[in-house]
């Protein structure tokens, strides 16, 4: 189960929108068995990330996805909740933003790649080699189809680009 959080500050998703990628999480997980255990979907900010990227990966900049294996070993980023989790996926809605308008996408679109690419790398797939990186590009492509997510599936509304969202006050 993929299973949303929200960062203080960050803009909630609006209802069908976070329900859609809750439903793509599923499928994305059904097609990638990962165990017991449910995957948190984090959406942050590009600070958050930075943050975790120079602690977790020695790298002092801010990126789009982070993905934490726990079944792997990894040491978790937060405490975790009293259900398994089994990993966690962090978005920077920032980043995110950015990349969508870039690529005249939807924001749920965009959020949708970087989740099935943060999964992917739960599911073992990685992107060191030409080969690789082909090889999870076309599966997540696959997972974006079949969840009507693929880009350019989504027209650019002001639901779909968040105006719609609200902020959180914590």
């Amino acid at each position: 189960m993929l299973q949303i959080h929200y960062s203080p500050g960050t803009r909630e998703l609006p209802d069908r929108e976070e329900q859609r990628l809750s439903d793509l999480g599923q499928t994305v997980l059904e097609a990638h068995p990962r165990g017991r255990g449910q995957v948190l979907l984090v959406l942050t900010d590009d600070s958050h990330l930075r943050s975790l990227n120079t602690s977790h990966r020695g790298v002092d900049r801010p990126t789009d996805v982070l993905s934490f294996d726990y079944l792997d070993g990894d040491p978790p980023p937060r405490a975790m909740e009293t259900e398994l989790v089994s990993g966690e996926i962090y978005i920077s809605c920032g980043r995110a933003q950015e990349q969508a308008r870039d690529q005249r996408v939807s924001l749920l679109e965009e959020v949708a790649r970087l989740t099935v690419h943060g999964l992917l790398h739960l599911a073992g797939f990685e992107h060191d080699t030409p080969e690789k990186l082909h090889a999870m590009e076309t599966e997540t492509d696959a997972l974006l189809r079949t969840a009507d997510l693929l880009p350019g599936a989504v027209p650019i509304t002001p639901e779909t680009a968040l105006a719609g969202g609200v902020r959180r006050e914590e």
